[in-house]
């Protein structure tokens, strides 16, 4: 049985989280709790082997003994951090699960553990802001440690001016490996991916229909790549407009993510899609872009579909580099990749 060591000398914390965090761990780890400071130094003179450590982060000096043999580390902080081994104490449980991930789960409660989730990202009515948005995402998760691969089913794709390698296109090269990998020929996939903290298919340089490809190509490729269990999340940043392609995906999608404004014609657009299949409606987190506090209202929820972020107006026009690592600093984007998490 693999061992987890919580070693917090906020008794108040511990007690707080230790139930859930305990119903909700996988059967295969055993959990040691360390609040007392004299045990806590009576501890270490002795080496123990520890698959993973949680500990509050102003306690890490006086656990860096060589006497511990520790696989995972994982700092638990009061501050407002991200980063893949770092837990807000503020978060609770939940927080620490999801940091750890679906390995730690208890089966009966998560029985897809370890499986592949494809995320579906659509706007209702700015084409621009789905692509900031899922690749902002994709960022956000990379940085807990999720290993994401971010596609473009558009057939003009136009990312390239918020990567670092701007001038890097995919071809008829890239074309003929995506359909390979569709065909189950896994050994090409290695030769399309890129990477820029998480991974992605480069820009196609052409119409994705001048390679003999559509939107459903890319929507293939996320399923067939789900199927090798090779990545933790897959984005899909799907075209503007709902064409047959996308319906049918998002008519079986487990995962979407909804960019709109509250106004009139984003609610009869919505309404409309709801109308179509009831899966959207309980798959779904929307993201009101642009929020006004003003003007619009603080409900939870718009058109029966839960709300996980509100963000205020981005300038769409500032198309570099530098926007999405903006909008990281400013954690836009971030409860949205908690939530799917």
């Amino acid at each position: 049985m693999k061992k987890i060591v919580l070693v917090s000398l906020d008794k108040e914390y511990v007690i707080n989280i230790l139930g859930t965090f305990t119903e909700e761990l996988s059967e295969d780890y055993q959990i040691e709790v360390i609040t007392d400071n004299e045990y806590l130094e009576s501890y270490l003179q002795t080496p123990h082997k520890i698959d993973t450590l949680l500990i509050e982060e102003n306690l890490l000096g006086v656990y860096s003994s060589n006497n511990q043999a520790v696989g995972h580390k994982y700092l638990i902080t009061e501050a407002d951090k991200i980063g893949a081994n770092v837990i807000s104490k503020y978060s609770g449980a939940p927080g620490i699960m999801k940091i750890l991930g679906a390995d730690y789960l208890r089966r009966s409660k998560h029985e897809d553990a370890g499986k592949t989730r494809i995320h579906d990202v659509i706007s209702m009515d700015d084409p621009k802001i789905k692509t900031i948005a899922a690749i902002t995402i994709a960022k956000h998760l990379s940085a807990y440690g999720r290993k994401v691969l971010y596609l473009s089913a558009d057939n003009l794709q136009d990312f390239n001016v918020y990567m670092k390698d701007q001038d890097s296109f995919a071809g008829k090269e890239e074309a003929l490996s995506i359909n390979a990998v569709i065909k189950g020929i896994t050994g090409k996939l290695e030769q399309i991916v890129k990477n820029e903290d998480f991974d992605y298919i480069p820009q196609f340089e052409h119409l994705l229909s001048s390679y003999g490809m559509e939107p459903g190509t890319m929507m293939n490729i996320a399923k067939e790549i789900q199927r090798f269990d090779i990545y933790d999340d897959i984005i899909i940043d799907h075209p503007f407009g709902f064409s047959a392609d996308t319906v049918t995906r998002l008519e079986n999608s487990k995962s979407i993510i909804i960019i709109t404004d509250q106004g009139e014609d984003a609610k009869r657009k919505i309404e409309k899609l709801l109308d179509n299949t009831q899966e959207v409606k309980e798959n779904s987190l929307l993201i009101c872009y642009p929020y006004d506090s003003s003007s619009m209202s603080a409900e939870k929820t718009f058109c029966g579909v839960n709300i996980c972020e509100n963000i205020r107006k981005i300038d769409l026009n500032n198309r570099n580099t530098s926007i999405i690592e903006e909008l990281v600093e400013m954690k836009a984007f971030r409860d949205t990749a908690e939530a799917i998490l």
